[in-house]
């Protein structure tokens, strides 16, 4: 699995980037080197859709997580 951090998230990680073997599915959040508890400002996608913390991820999937943009 191929994890991707961006923006602040990436000070979070202590990278930008994380390759993980996993051995069997698990939740995205047991997998993360930091916890998402009250972090609703992040944006989860996997393999091109809208994932959660709580999405089953496997060795194959691909996983971007970046900040909410706003502003005008």
């Amino acid at each position: 699995m191929n994890i991707k951090f961006i923006g602040w998230i990436s000070s979070l990680a202590g990278k930008r980037e994380m390759h993980v073997t996993l051995k069997n599915p698990d939740q995205l959040k047991n997998i993360l080197p930091f916890s998402l508890q009250g972090k609703e400002n992040i944006i989860i996608i996997i393999n091109n859709k809208p994932g959660s913390p709580t999405t089953v991820v496997s060795d194959e999937d691909q996983v971007l997580l970046m900040p909410v943009i706003s502003g005008g």
